[in-house]
């Protein structure tokens, strides 16, 4: 079998598998593991392996990849004559695909690698449950004198209401 195997790197730059420029990029000049498969999954490269000139295979850590690197991928897709294209990717374990045209083997690259979008929220603030007394644990907390102030506040309005009824009832005879 005929393989040629050549990665991207995040920055979009084509390099081979062993070479000085990818162990360059790598950052390790004579790493002693498996130095393509770590790029891959921690580094954003994308590795791109033609097979007899009938089959490319594509792996990526889709949440790793950077859009240069994706790009490149995506021009060489469409500058190639292959109609068979295996995309294996890697969320939390390894997954593989299979695709019979390199306008969907494009399509599917930009999907996968689409950062997740949180729609906005449409309220004005965000509320969360916590417990007040995390405010009061530590100096350093930037929102002490206010959760200080207003439980003092409740205390005041306690004693006012406490007061308020032995004050109304010396109060209530003429004067």
């Amino acid at each position: 079998m005929n393989r040629l195997t050549m990665l991207v790197t995040a920055e979009g730059e084509w390099v081979l598998e062993d070479s000085a420029e990818f162990r360059a990029a790598l950052g390790d000049p004579e790493p002693d593991y498996d130095g393509a498969s770590f790029a891959v999954k921690n580094l954003g490269f994308i590795r791109f392996q033609v097979l007899d000139n009938s089959v490319i295979e594509i792996e990526l850590h889709p949440r790793n990849t950077h859009l240069p690197a994706l790009l490149a991928v995506q021009q060489q897709i469409l500058s190639s004559r292959v109609n068979l294209f295996r995309i294996k990717y890697f969320e939390t374990s390894w997954h593989s695909e299979i695709m019979i045209s390199a306008e969907r083997a494009i399509s599917r690259l930009s999907e996968l690698c689409s950062p997740e979008i949180t729609p906005p929220s449409n309220e004005r603030f965000l509320v969360e449950a916590k417990d007040y007394s995390e405010l009061f644990d530590s100096n350093e907390r930037p929102l002490r004198p206010i959760a200080q102030k207003w439980r003092m506040s409740f205390l005041s309005d306690n004693l006012i209401r406490v007061s308020s009824p032995s004050r109304s009832s010396t109060n209530s005879s003429p004067a």
